[in-house]
This record gives structure tokens, C-alpha cells and sequence, in this order.
């Protein structure tokens, strides 16, 4: 795309008085010969917002704010320099005009004020005639006041099949208008996608109409309940959020975004007072919104339906908005209810203190959301929860997490603490285990060969531990002293006093248990599962490994021993020789045996 030409710039800037563009935003009044107001930037109470029309200027001498048109638009707006010039020359009917042409982009602006245009057609349709009374009935039946009405521009499809057709056809192409999604084409002609229902138009950030959504407003079987504008050129459902044109100024002032479900949501939140309301048109709330909502705030409040799905989708939408970065409160309407049935059944105001009074952090909010279904007087759905709750904090990593989770979990369930956090570390025992055989488990059609000296030790602790048969075979066949991992060489120990006392009691979390909570994951993760498959070629090649270790280990000593003494020394030449013979003839043996794939570690 070309850039935007230097005379089209300097057009904008004449026709662009700082006056109409910062009192559209701010309420001025005269000072001297400037003019003064509130500032939109920082909060105040004594105007320090400063406007001149001489100078085409603003500054507020509270924040340090200031600039011309493009400026204010930019800051307030949260534009770019682009973004902010189109805005005023869209404003000021200005013709862009270009360094360069593009002639392969789609004329967008051609398709604005088609959609425009559709919007006023809906619009008097439902308010100036008799085609829209029962749609305008409903409307003010659901407690909509025709102010309400005219703010959101919500209009009427009239049910005739082709009425919208016929009224745009005279200015416009048909492959325009299907292009946007108007209008659909079937054998016998073109006709309206939208038919007896009420619209709500849908705008993107800059307030351009990009599409629209028509809801069913009496019982008509087999219809669905909304009809959508396609995916365009100008409208993609998942990168929009309704009402965010209007909502910019509260956002600002508030500092917050308050996200709802779907358009009556919103309109019953703005009708309350909460005026920085958007939604996610009633689909999941995605990445690319999150990051939109993350362009004007960094604090989010998720008030969706209090029913189970609405809980389920809030869950989903914390974790997308935690991507994006923004800080989450939760609020959830009591009984079942959604922000449009509790204004009707109790008032604005109490939704007003609600929404602040019943705020949660998104972990309370986890909790909550984990426990709910569960009846923690029964022991079965107390042992369900726990693994839940613990899969999830071992995701989220924190120990302070885990503390606060385990000690409210406990008084939950009317058991100790103590208890509660010996099951979690059990269970992290569990999960160590099951990793290690995932990771350890041998392919039983292949044969091993192990690679290093220290692979092979913590091969042959687990078959220390697996039968008294390996025990005694390694007793009989290395050094007792041959354990060179320190942790090893405890687990053997605590292994040995444990088979002492009788098999029956020896295991592999006997053996974990033994050791203090700090060092119980290392023991665990030395450990395999009892599914693994030993073999007796696997344990003969781990036990050649460690004589050879044994004796490489005697050579190098050797080697000190002889240079400290500084001379030659014909017995320790000879027995170094002996020993190097010997290691050579273990390597050999090594290598004699069926290879295979080779085990990792």
C-alpha cells in the first residue's frame, strides 16, 4: 500500500480544528481565549486541559499531555499516525490519496458505506414503520428504551425476501454487496441474507460498520437463533469485539475492560452504568481479541452467564486473556443469571455493587471452578477432586500456589494439612515414576547397550532393587564400595535394610519413603516403574561396564603413583599393564555381544 501523499496530510491538518476534534471527546468551556476541560488522559477534578484554537494546540499541564489533532486522535484513540490520519479524513470527507496505488486492494471504503447504508435501512425499518412494530415490541419487552435502541442502532430485516437488495441495488453492484455478505444469489435471483430479524450492527475499533447480526425475536422453528455476516474483506467474527468503537472513552477512564458474552449482555451492562463493556459475539474468546483488549487496558473483568456453560467458557476465556497479558478478575452472577435477567430482577445499581463486591482473582476463581462439581462429603469425589487439583498445580509450578490451594482444600475437606501435602508429595512420587517409565521403558523386541559408567549404575540400583537373585549376583560379582553416585549408594543402603527385614515389605515407594520430602523426586526419578523389563543381557553388559570402570579407575591411580615417585618402578609398570589387559578384555567382551538400540538417559 502507498503511503498516504504529503497534500493529503496537510489537507487534513487545515481541515482538522482542534476544537470540533477534542470536543467531540471532552466537554470545553471558555478560558480567556483558549478553552478548558477535564483532562481525557489522567483523572482530575480541577481542569488542567488546555486547548487553543489559534494555535491548534492542546496540552494539560497536570500529565504533560499535548499535541494537535492527529495527536489527541492518536493518544485517545490509541492509534497510529496512519490510523489517525484516515480517522479525521474520514471525518472531514477527505479523499485519501496516495505516493502510489495498490489497484489489487479491495475498495473497503466502498464497502463501509454500503454497510452504512444497510444499517439506516434496518434502522427505519424498526423505529418509522409498521413492518418493524413487533420486532420494536420484543425489543422494548426485553426493557430496551428507544434511546437504548438508537445508541446501539439496533434495526429490523424486514421478512420480504429481496427488500434490502432492491433498496441498495440502485447505487450499488451486486458484487459488492455480496462480497459483504448482504446478500446470497440462487437460481431465481439475488435475496436478502437477512430476513425478519433484528440487527444489531457490528463496528470494528474505529467505528466503521464491518458487518452485522440478526436475532430471532419470536419462536420460529428449525431458524437458528443468530444469523452472522460472513467472513469479508472488512469482518473476521473472531478479531471483533462489539461495542468497542463506543466503549473507548469509559475503558480510558475506568482503566478496565468488562467482557461479556453476547450483545444483550452488553447493552443491559451499559444501560447499568458499566459503559466499558464489549463482547465476544458469543464465540470463544480468541488470541486476537485478548491482544485487542490488551491494546486499551491491561485489567480485564470476565462476567459471564452464571450457568455451567457460562463458567465453562470464563475458564477458557482467562486463560486466553493471560496469554495476551491482561490482568483478570472474575465475577459470576448468582443463580444462573446473566447481566441482562439480574438488572431486570433486582436494579442497576445492585448490579453496579456486584460487579465490584463479588470480583475474584482468576486462582479463587480456578478453585471454585474445581471443586464445584464435586461432593466433599464423599470420600470417592474428595479422591477425584484431589487429582485435579494436583494435576493443576504441578502445571502451575509455585509453591506459594501450592501452599494457599492445599491449606484451603484441607479446611474444605475437613482433613489436616499435613495429611493433604503427604498425599500431594505421594503424588508427585507417582507422576515421577510414570515419567521414568515412559522414558525407561525397554522395547522388549531390542537389546541395549548401555554408554556411559554412570547409565549403568543407575541401570543396576533398579535391579538391586528388583529381586534378591540381582542383589546377590551383584554382591558376588563388584566391590561392595563400587557405587560412585552418592544417592546411589543411599538407596542401595535403604534397599538392603529394607530386604533384610523380608520381601514382602521392599518396594519402590517403601524405598522413597524412606528418604526426607526434599530428596524424595531424585530418589524417584533414579527409580524405574515395575513395569520395567529386566533382562539378563542388559545386567551382564552394566556390570561389565562398572569393572571396567573399576579398573580404568585402579590404572589412573597407578599412573599418580608413579609420578609422584619420579622414576620408574618396574611392579607398578607391570601390574598397570596387567590391569589395562584386563580392562581391554572386558571392552572386547562388550563388544562381542548382540548390538541393539541403544537406551538414553
Amino acid at each position: 500500500m502507498g503511503m498516504i501523499s504529503q497534500k493529503t496530510i496537510d489537507e487534513i491538518k487545515n481541515a482538522a480544528d482542534i476544537l470540533d476534534v477534542v470536543g467531540e471527546f471532552v466537554a470545553l468551556q471558555p478560558a480567556g481565549k483558549n478553552h478548558k476541560g477535564l483532562c481525557p488522559f489522567h483523572n482530575e477534578k480541577t481542569p488542567s486541559f488546555f486547548v487553543s484554537k489559534e494555535r491548534n494546540w492542546f496540552h494539560c499541564f497536570g500529565c504533560g499531555e499535548k499535541g494537535d489533532s492527529i495527536t489527541f486522535i492518536m493518544k485517545y484513540k490509541n492509534m497510529n499516525y496512519v490510523e489517525s490520519l484516515n480517522y479525521l479524513a474520514d471525518k472531514y470527507h477527505i479523499k485519501i490519496e496516495t505516493d502510489e496505488t495498490d489497484l489489487l486492494k479491495p475498495n473497503v471504503d466502498r464497502y463501509y458505506r454500503i454497510n452504512e447504508e444497510a444499517m439506516q435501512f434496518f434502522g427505519l425499518h424498526l423505529t418509522n414503520l409498521e413492518k418493524g412494530k413487533n420486532a420494536l415490541d420484543y425489543l422494548k419487552k426485553r426493557g430496551l428504551d428507544i434511546h437504548t435502541i438508537q445508541y446501539f442502532e439496533i434495526g429490523y430485516a424486514p421478512k420480504e425476501t429481496d427488500q434490502l437488495y432492491s433498496y441498495l441495488k440502485t447505487k450499488y453492484e451486486e458484487i459488492d454487496m455480496l462480497s459483504i455478505g448482504l446478500i446470497k444469489k440462487s437460481d431465481q435471483g439475488y435475496y436478502d441474507l437477512f430476513r425478519d430479524r433484528v440487527i444489531f450492527p457490528v463496528k470494528n475499533e474505529l467505528g466503521k460498520v464491518v458487518g452485522f447480526s440478526g436475532r430471532i425475536y419470536q419462536d420460529q422453528p428449525n431458524e437458528p437463533k443468530y444469523v452472522n455476516s460472513p467472513y469479508t474483506d472488512i469482518f473476521t467474527k473472531g478479531e471483533i469485539l462489539y461495542n468497542l468503537d463506543k466503549a473507548q472513552p469509559f475503558i480510558r477512564k475506568q482503566k478496565r475492560i468488562v467482557l461479556y458474552e453476547g450483545f444483550m449482555d452488553v447493552i443491559a451492562s451499559v444501560k447499568a452504568g458499566v459503559k466499558e463493556a464489549v463482547c465476544s459475539m458469543g464465540t470463544q474468546l480468541t488470541l486476537k481479541q485478548a491482544r485487542l483488549i490488551k491494546k486499551y487496558t491491561d485489567h480485564a473483568i470476565i462476567c459471564y452467564d452464571g450457568d455451567n456453560p457460562g463458567i465453562e467458557a470464563a475458564a477458557k476465556a482467562a486463560a486466553v486473556l493471560e496469554e495476551a497479558g491482561v490482568e483478570i478478575a472474575i465475577v459470576i452472577l448468582p443463580e444462573g443469571l446473566d447481566p441482562d435477567e439480574y438488572t431486570k430482577k433486582y436494579s442497576d445499581k445492585a448490579f453496579q455493587e456486584y460487579l465490584e463486591k463479588a470480583k475474584m482473582d482468576v486462582y479463587d476463581f480456578r478453585y471454585q471452578h474445581l471443586i464445584k462439581e464435586y461432593d466433599l462429603k464423599k470420600p470417592a469425589q474428595v479422591e477425584r477432586l484431589k487429582t485435579m487439583i494436583f494435576d493443576y498445580l504441578i502445571a502451575t509450578n509455585s509453591g506459594t500456589l501450592t501452599d494457599l490451594f492445599l491449606t484451603r482444600l484441607a479446611k474444605d475437606c475437613a482433613v489436616t494439612y499435613e495429611a493433604l501435602r503427604e498425599d500431594f508429595n505421594n503424588y508427585l512420587m507417582t507422576i515421577a515414576i510414570r515419567h521414568n517409565l515412559k522414558e525407561r521403558q525397554k522395547v522388549k523386541s531390542s537389546i541395549a547397550i548401555i554408554d556411559g559408567y554412570a547409565a549403568a549404575e543407575d541401570i543396576l540400583i533398579n535391579y538391586y532393587l528388583g529381586s534378591d537373585e540381582y542383589r546377590n549376583k551383584i554382591h558376588n560379582q563388584l566391590p561392595g564400595g563400587f557405587w560412585e553416585d552418592s544417592l546411589n549408594m543411599q538407596i542401595a543402603s535403604e534397599i538392603k535394610a529394607i530386604a533384610s527385614e523380608g520381601i514382602a515389605n521392599l518396594s519402590r515407594e517403601t524405598v522413597i519413603q524412606k528418604f526426607s520430602a526434599s530428596s524424595r523426586d531424585k530418589v524417584a526419578n533414579k527409580l524405574f516403574a515395575y513395569e520395567y523389563a529386566f533382562n539378563d543381557l542388559e545386567f551382564s553388559h552394566c556390570i561389565i561396564k562398572i569393572k571396567i570402570r573399576e579398573l580404568e579407575n585402579e590404572i589412573k591411580r597407578i599412573e599418580e603413583e608413579i609420578t609422584a615417585k619420579a622414576g620408574d618402578d618396574n611392579s607398578l609398570n607391570k601390574r598397570k599393564i596387567e590391569l589395562r589387559k584386563a580392562s581391554s578384555s572386558l571392552k572386547e567382551e562388550l563388544k562381542g555381544k548382540p548390538n541393539g538400540q541403544k537406551r538414553h538417559h
